[in-house]
């Protein structure tokens, strides 16, 4: 018997930390770090595809990120991410974002 995986694939995102002046004036640079991945369902759109958001702007996007925790971070829009789909990771930024009552929506 099969079990069916209902979130095969992962997302990771971008944490940037801000670059400081310390005490003695020195500069120091800011850092970008992945995060762990969070697994996910990503559904192709076939095409470039566009979507309304509530404020009435348009976006093209290219995957559907479903299947996110409820509970996951907010994303916001042009953030860089990395989804991860058949051992292959691709970079995407974020188009829209919308958290449901049983999950959260992505769309890159």
């Amino acid at each position: 018997m099969s079990v069916i995986n209902l979130t095969p694939h992962t997302l990771r995102y971008c944490n940037i930390t801000n670059g400081y002046e310390d005490g003695n004036g020195d500069w120091h640079e800011g850092t970008e770090e992945w995060s762990d991945p969070v697994k996910c369902h990503a559904l192709p759109s076939g095409a470039a595809n566009e979507i309304t958001f509530p404020d009435g702007t348009t976006s093209k996007y290219s995957y559907t990120i479903e299947r996110l925790p409820r509970d996951c971070r907010d994303f916001a829009v042009g953030e860089k991410v990395r989804l991860e789909i058949l051992g292959k990771e691709m970079e995407f930024q974020v188009k829209g974002f919308h958290r449901y009552q049983l999950q959260s929506k992505l769309w890159v």
